[in-house]
């Protein structure tokens, strides 16, 4: 089934992370043009145009039950916002590069990054302040991800390795590569069984968490896989690409249930609306996307 999007939304330059509030009723978006767009849904109009960070936002996501929005920028900071009125609460600076992917601890309480530096940090949301600094990756760490129970990171990068890490003790518990090319992209099963990666081209892989091991595989993509996201009940899974693609499959057949060909350039980002009858995509083509899935009413 091909689906056009119910609303397309439009920054200054090419858009890279996205993320529903809780509820639905706002959408954030980041930016290379180093802005976050706050909107209302499902109307589409802008509600703020945060500025502050120093380089293209990539990632953002709500908090805390959306009393907080938290961002992530190449300008080595991360920043929390208050989304209600658009100012900025906090700023949290540790990386000695360029900042280049973040992921929440399922509570809120912490966060994990990721730069060129080589380094992930761990955060105190509370306070903060770095936590941890855990090494081990030999390039540019290109992606991050916690398990569902909180307990674990995972990490990919540009040395062609997925690593897994243990947050409470801060070690490395098991490498997944080296894969072909360097990884574009990780993300946990909702039950934490399961990882998803890509590396720079159209494969997208399926690991067993517990064993390490390669479940199945998926090459349907016409260009790299940038970006790939679970439904909150995990009975499907998205991905974007640079074929201009949003693909939807169930996680159960590995069948591509619905394409979604609302963008004219490289997806980057994807967020599923807590209820997973939405799905939002960013795309360099400047614009965001939010599709009626119509997949869980």
């Amino acid at each position: 089934m091909t689906l056009k999007p119910t609303l397309t939304l439009r920054h200054e330059n090419a858009a890279y992370s996205v993320a529903f509030s809780s509820d639905g009723h706002l959408l954030a978006s980041g930016s290379l043009d180093k802005s976050i767009k706050i909107w209302e849904l499902p109307s589409g109009n802008e509600k703020f145009r945060l500025k502050g960070h120093g380089e293209a936002i990539c990632t953002v996501v709500f908090q805390n039950g959306d009393a907080s929005l938290l961002s992530a920028s190449l300008d080595k900071t991360l920043r929390t916002w208050d989304p209600a009125t658009g100012t900025l609460k906090s700023t949290m600076s540790g990386h000695s590069t360029y900042l280049t992917c973040m992921a929440p601890s399922p509570d809120g309480a912490k966060a994990v990054s990721g730069s060129h530096d080589k380094d992930l940090i761990l955060w105190d949301i509370a306070t903060a302040r770095p936590l941890a600094t855990l090494k081990g990756h030999t390039d540019i760490v290109s992606s991050v991800a916690f398990s569902p129970d909180g307990k674990f990171v995972v990490s990919g990068g540009h040395d062609f390795l997925i690593r897994i890490w243990d947050v409470e003790s801060q070690t490395l518990v098991r490498d997944i590569g080296p894969l072909p090319k360097p990884i574009q992209c990780v993300a946990f099963s909702p039950d934490g069984a399961t990882i998803a990666t890509a590396e720079e081209s159209p494969v997208i892989r399926l690991w067993d968490f517990a064993s390490g091991k390669l479940e199945r595989t998926f090459d349907e993509h016409k260009g790299p896989v940038k970006t790939v996201a679970y439904s909150p009940d995990g009975r499907h899974l998205a991905s974007g690409a640079s074929d201009s693609l949003v693909l939807i499959r169930e996680t159960s057949s590995g069948r591509i249930v619905q394409s979604l060909p609302g963008h004219r350039n490289t997806i980057y980002g994807l967020a599923w609306s807590s209820d997973g009858s939405r799905l939002a995509s960013a795309a360099f083509d400047r614009t965001v996307c939010v599709w009626d899935t119509g997949l869980h009413p």
